[in-house]
């Protein structure tokens, strides 16, 4: 994880070697912006550029997640991301080294080749289906959230082009939002339900599974796991830990003074910590207990809730590596729809013509009828269930999900928020 957007504010020193490391022109969140596009900038460009051939070179390291892309600020000709991929896949050599951006405005020219008018990086951040997902079952509404609605017809439209804001209107940015993003294999976008700036920005540093039922919790990872774009697994996240994720530092004490109490008027506005005394609760981020409150407890993998979570987790990958269906990322092959207000029907096709049908209940217990389109009018003896949430493997306390055919169509009964997905053979489907 490579952070180039800024210098920390205790201990860098880049700056004492020459004042074009800064922009004079261009800011970012946490103060100047780095001096990518004006006078001097050639250097400043080479320097972060060496640094990320220095960490795949001496490091052998196979990929570069770039930190807040967003914040890198150039109006050059040339863009400085488009040359740093440029210049890690040429020296690459015959190695695959891959780039990721963390990127929050929705661009496709970040993943777009170089010939099209691209940056060419391999893979960018699409927040939106984590968006959707705490929108649709936590609540979460304030902040960016509000941009959201939370339903399972706009996660569908999430997994069908990757993100949903394609340059509509943002209350919460005050402007457009996105680019279309057609044409972009489902591989590029890199979907999440955790990640650590998701978690760790939280006043509290909840996990998506402390805030919601594990039933809706192993639902969200059916989705997740079977979706086409590239899922990113936050540490823990696989046996649902029950540990936080806090925002903490470790700077000298006058400054970190300061970063704990800009931390905790970070979140004035917001309704549940709008009281001193509600803002106090706000963990230090200065203090030796917020950092091992963050500490993963390995031991929990062999406990229940957490071993059932974990064994479900492994299932999907296990589905996700071995099934043509789910390893095909062709975007022809994938078809999402909303059943109703709180289901998500996923299908991935292989090219043999064999299938999986995901069946996500996200809200509540109900009958979800599964339309003969979706089976492609297979009869029920070509389709199988190859996994549930509710297998006893799967969960502490299964309440089994019902398969009753009707016809060439299939009724799903869902006691409580789960997932089924069902295989359906090739030539039947």
């Amino acid at each position: 994880d490579v952070v180039y957007n800024h210098l920390g504010p205790d201990g860098a020193y880049a700056a004492a070697c020459s004042r074009r490391f800064f922009s004079s022109s261009h800011e970012s969140p946490w103060g100047a912006g780095i001096n990518l596009d004006g006078p001097g900038s050639t250097g400043v460009r080479a320097f972060f550029i060496e640094n990320a051939l220095h960490w795949i070179h001496e490091y052998h390291l196979d990929g570069l997640r770039l930190d807040a892309t967003h914040a890198l600020v150039d109006d050059g000709e040339r863009h400085f991301l488009a040359e740093l991929a440029a210049r890690a896949h040429a020296e690459a050599r015959d190695r695959t080294v891959l780039l990721f951006a963390e990127d929050s405005r929705n661009l496709a020219c970040v993943v777009r080749p170089a010939p099209e008018g691209g940056w060419g990086l391999d893979a960018v951040w699409s927040d939106d289906l984590h968006h959707q997902v705490l929108r649709m079952l936590a609540g979460d509404a304030e902040g960016y959230f509000a941009d959201f609605c939370g339903t399972a017809p706009d996660l569908a439209t999430t997994l069908r082009q990757g993100w949903v804001f394609t340059g509509q209107h943002s209350p919460h940015e005050g402007g457009p939002r996105g680019t279309d993003p057609a044409g972009i294999p489902p591989r590029r976008f890199v979907v999440c339900i955790q990640n650590h700036d998701q978690v760790g920005n939280r006043a509290l540093g909840e996990r998506l599974h402390h805030q919601v039922d594990l039933s809706a919790y192993r639902a969200a990872s059916v989705l997740l796991l079977c979706a086409p774009q590239t899922p990113l697994l936050f540490m823990g996240q696989e046996w649902a830990a029950g540990t936080s994720f806090r925002f903490f530092t470790d700077h000298s004490p006058d400054l970190g003074r300061l970063v704990t109490e800009g931390r905790r008027e970070e979140f004035r506005s917001f309704s549940s910590f709008s009281s001193p005394e509600a803002r106090a609760r706000i963990p230090d981020p200065q203090s030796r207990t917020t950092f091992e409150d963050s500490r993963l407890r390995w031991e929990e993998r062999e406990r229940e809730p957490h071993a059932s979570v974990l064994r479900l987790n492994r299932a999907l990958l296990a589905l996700r590596r071995d099934e043509p269906a789910l390893r095909d990322a062709r975007a022809c092959g994938v078809e999402v729809s909303a059943v109703d207000t709180g289901t998500v029907l996923l299908r991935r096709e292989a090219r043999d013509g064999a299938a999986l049908v995901a069946v996500v209940r996200l809200l509540g217990s109900g009958v979800v009828e599964i339309p003969a389109s979706a089976l492609r009018g297979a009869p029920p003896g070509s389709w199988t269930a190859v996994l549930s949430t509710e297998d006893p493997e799967h969960s502490p306390d299964p309440l089994p999900i019902g398969l009753d055919p009707a016809g060439r169509t299939l009724q799903v009964r869902f006691a409580r928020p789960g997932a089924v997905v069902l295989k359906v053979r090739a030539g039947t489907a």
